[in-house]
């Protein structure tokens, strides 16, 4: 079984790995970004239901990436509450 000084260790370098992943998350949201920024441009004028797909698709990504962000950065302050606490 773990010491008290293992616990921490392992937690912390579970957050600070989360926080790289967060920072990778930052790049990938910034190239969905880019894309639905391309993308509606390309789509102005055209009203075909395959682009006006793609964009809503990409939207629920970057929707559901914002969400990914947020649950890991919660995680993070749990996980650092729980090391303060030990």
């Amino acid at each position: 079984m773990p010491n008290v000084e293992e616990v921490k260790l392992s937690v912390a370098a579970s957050v600070d790995q989360t926080q790289r992943a967060l920072q990778t998350l930052r790049g990938v949201a910034d190239s969905f970004d880019e894309a639905l920024t391309r993308l509606r441009f390309t789509a102005v004028g055209s009203g075909h239901p395959s682009i006006m797909d793609a964009i809503v698709y990409l939207e629920q990504a970057r929707v559901r990436l914002d969400e990914a962000q947020s649950l890991a950065a919660n995680a993070m302050s749990s996980a650092d509450t729980f090391r303060s606490m030990v």
